[in-house]
């Protein structure tokens, strides 16, 4: 750990380097842990630092933007002199105005937790002890990461935050049946690899002998995981606001109008208690809660600075590190809790499929939001309110607008989520969908 004074004296330096007519420097330290685990023992155990610094400048609408992994005040000359070279390279972009001034952000206090091996490897014994005793076998991984960002930039902002995570993952396999668990929290003391361990037998000894089965509509139980991985692709390609300006997403032109089912509210809030918190965004503009749908209504989408004034926008602290050619994304998005448990969701449906999730999701049409993939690691046949077999697994295709169009109901909680695959989504709830297209089958 550096700390807020230290990371907070190299950016003055930078600074202080720089002749352009603007200058913003990201800083981030990040102390990482790993334990990875295959064929029930654990292959690779490993820890590493990355220290990293992004240098953006302006010279008058010449943009040019260099990094380097080493904080010495050699290296830090250079970065500087990289990026200014590199921006005098570059066109004016004719859109730009100019980096975001200070504002006050809220801060936020969280302990910090440095993972040992014994605490990680205590975890995975867990895990690979309960696959044993049923005769199964556990692949995974249990990382521990601890992080300081800080931005500061010519116009004044400077802005610190420090954060850590444990994130234990696991599919435990069988002679023809797989399951999937997964925990994540501040600190390994919080992380109940218990849970995880027992969740994951339970799905491969529950999902043996899978039947097959007819592609076709069907409804669906979607469970946490799953909703993560659809809902991942609505957070890239929905309420950005380069793609909503572009005419590029299925939310252009939109506002104000009704998109989803009136029982969907979607919420970006970085302070909510079971998220990781961010308050500020990658240029150092402060974070805050955001409704973008009321009951099925778009509110607002996500602006930075660069889409704010273009557009004339309110900047909503969505930026990502420069250079960005994705657009604003928001990080803390979630669907708004129901008034059903997952048991009582499952009773409703007539007949359906229960879907602990995805896998290997693709886009089919970004502005359609149309997205094929697999579902993976327990899938059962659902009949008159109760689950009555496994079955193997099925190719989708799907449109995410009509899934949020036709959700029946939602858990009525939360659950938090590794990023198993890169997914942002970091909350969700179990959706009881309608319809939900499969358009194959599979041999497993």
């Amino acid at each position: 750990m550096y700390g807020k004074q230290k990371l907070k004296q190299i950016a003055e330096n930078v600074l202080k380097f720089s002749k352009a007519d603007q200058t913003e420097v990201l800083l981030s330290v990040s102390g990482n842990s790993l334990t990875r685990f295959a064929n029930n023992e654990i292959h690779q155990n490993m820890a590493w630092q990355n220290l990293g610094i992004s240098v953006r400048v302006i010279l008058g609408k010449k943009i040019g933007v260099a990094s380097t992994n080493s904080f010495d005040e050699s290296s830090l000359k250079h970065v500087v002199e990289r990026a200014a070279e590199l921006a005098s390279f570059q066109e004016d972009d004719p859109n730009f105005e100019s980096l975001p001034e200070p504002l006050k952000y809220k801060t936020v206090e969280q302990d910090i937790a440095f993972a040992t091996e014994e605490e990680l490897a205590r975890g995975v014994f867990t895990v690979i002890q309960k696959a044993k005793a049923a005769h199964f076998t556990a692949s995974g991984a249990y990382a521990n990461d601890v992080s300081e960002i800080a931005v500061a930039n010519s116009l004044g902002i400077f802005a610190y935050h420090a954060g850590s995570s444990c994130n234990l993952s696991t599919i435990v396999i069988g002679k023809n049946s797989s399951g999937f668990a997964a925990d994540v929290a501040r600190t390994a003391k919080e992380v109940d690899a218990e849970t995880v361990a027992k969740t994951a037998v339970n799905k491969t000894q529950e999902s043996a002998d899978p039947a097959d089965i007819e592609p076709g509509e069907y409804e669906v139980i979607l469970e946490p995981q799953a909703v993560s991985e659809m809902m991942a692709f609505f957070q890239w390609y929905g309420p950005n606001a380069r793609i909503y300006h572009e005419k590029s997403s299925y939310l252009s032109d939109k506002m104000g109008q009704k998109v989803f089912g009136d029982n969907i509210t979607l919420i970006d809030d970085p302070f909510h208690d079971l998220v990781f918190p961010m308050p500020f965004d990658y240029e150092g503009h402060p974070k805050r809660k955001i409704v973008f749908v009321e009951k099925g209504v778009l509110k607002e989408i996500a602006y930075d600075s660069y889409y704010a004034k273009r557009y004339g926008a309110e900047n909503t602290g969505h930026a990502l590190p420069a250079p960005n050619t994705l657009g604003p994304i928001p990080l803390h998005m979630y669907i708004e809790p129901g008034n059903m448990s997952r048991e009582q969701m499952i009773k409703k449906v007539k007949k359906g499929l229960l879907v602990t999730r995805l896998w290997y999701v693709r886009v089919l049409n970004p502005k359609a939001l149309n997205i094929t993939g697999m579902t993976r690691d327990g899938t059962f046949l659902i009949e008159d309110g109760k689950i009555v077999k496994p079955v193997k697994n099925l190719r989708f295709n799907q449109s995410i607008p009509d899934a949020l169009n036709n959700v029946v109901s939602i858990e009525n909680k939360l659950t938090q989520l590794a990023s198993f695959e890169g997914e942002l989504i970091g909350l969700a709830p179990t959706l009881h969908i309608a319809k939900w297209q499969f358009s194959s089958g599979t041999l497993f």
